[in-house]
């Protein structure tokens, strides 16, 4: 007896906590269901095209040789780069590009004296999958 007394009373904790982000104040945050503060659930898009961007960056070292310049290679995770560089390089931002070259050529000694950004954008239409080969941005090492 005291076993199913524990249980329902856990049972009953459990699905009272559910009601902690409905009545606590969250600002502007979404508080009807606790898993709405994910963006998966909170931010639904209005119908429209599908569109996917695909961002490359490369480099070319003082010596010319090619860099395919990825996170991995910034020593940021993919969201990060994107954000601190790859959406500020698509947009022309070219105080992103000091930021990232400073970045790369820590301890280098053949340094990244420029880079290009290729951007391809796909867009899912009614009669397929429509490709747009945007123009490369090329940009070069600021003058110090």
């Amino acid at each position: 007896m005291r076993n199913k007394l524990v249980i329902s009373l856990f049972i009953l904790v459990v699905l009272g906590l559910h009601a902690v982000p409905v009545l606590s104040y969250q600002g502007v945050r979404q508080t009807r269901w606790p898993f709405l503060v994910w963006a998966m659930y909170a931010r639904s898009y209005p119908p429209g095209p599908i569109v996917v961007t695909v961002r490359k960056i490369y480099g070319t070292t003082a010596a010319g040789r090619p860099l395919d310049i990825n996170p991995k290679l910034a020593g940021l995770s993919g969201p990060a780069f994107r954000d601190a560089y790859g959406l500020p390089l698509d947009n022309g931002d070219t105080t992103a590009v000091r930021g990232l070259l400073d970045r790369l050529n820590r301890g280098r000694r053949d340094p990244v004296v420029a880079l290009r950004v290729e951007t391809t954008q796909y867009r899912l239409a009614d009669p397929g999958v429509a490709v747009d080969t945007l123009p490369a941005k090329l940009y070069t090492s600021p003058s110090r």
